[in-house]
């Protein structure tokens, strides 16, 4: 009898893990799938963004003052898709800014139009406001590059909670390279952030963000 009793409390505890197994896993696929709200919407992120003065190659950059393509409906509002990086970044930072091209060929025009692909780079030493232009240019036309003083990026780092760091690789023909936070920023031309994109490989999470953006500031 007591051996049938030690059977039973063993099955009755496997069942229970499994049904803590299953609830784990749904929070899980919840939290993966539910829509992100706006950054901008979230106590955590409400004291970041802000605006932006930098360099590019066509001079003095601002943030209030980018714009949009032509075929942009007139009352529209830009969506500046910030992205924080490097020139000899080897693998995400192309990896995004392929992925938010696609997705550009993908948009409709007027909608496309909007949206301006900025590119902050975190290397200051290498990343000239020249070669800036040439890298994004790779991207599209519209994809603008920028940078500051080490400075002036770290506090715009700072504001919009990108970690970054030089690492030095003695052993590698670049000498260093730089650790960076790899999301992508859906921002207004305020530097109100209305989404923050991780990065996952392809462009599903971008393709998913921006369109989200795009509507909830259409005109």
């Amino acid at each position: 009898m007591q051996e049938e009793n030690r059977q039973t409390l063993r099955w009755l505890m496997l069942g229970v893990v499994g049904v803590v197994a299953l609830v784990g896993a749904g929070v899980t696929w919840q939290a993966l799938h539910r829509p992100s709200a706006p950054v901008s919407g979230m106590q955590a992120w409400a004291s970041l963004g802000g605006p932006i003065q930098l360099t590019s190659a066509r001079g003095d950059f601002r943030l209030a003052e980018v714009s949009m393509g032509e075929a942009a409906p007139p009352d529209a509002t830009p969506v500046v898709a910030l992205y924080f990086g490097y020139t000899q970044c080897p693998d995400v930072c192309p990896m995004t800014l392929a992925a938010l091209r696609q997705v550009l060929t993908e948009l409709p025009a007027s909608a496309a139009a909007r949206v301006v692909p900025v590119l902050v780079s975190l290397d200051p030493e290498r990343d000239t406001p020249a070669r800036l232009a040439t890298y994004a240019g790779h991207f599209g036309p519209r994809f603008i590059g920028v940078t500051g003083s080490d400075t002036e990026l770290a506090e715009i780092a700072r504001r919009y909670g990108v970690s970054h760091r030089r690492v030095d690789a003695p052993d590698s023909a670049l000498g260093y390279t730089v650790d960076h936070g790899a999301a992508l920023y859906l921002v207004s031309a305020q530097g109100r952030i209305y989404d923050r994109i991780p990065f996952t490989p392809g462009a599903a999470g971008i393709r998913a963000g921006l369109t989200r953006v795009l509507s909830e500031t259409a005109p």
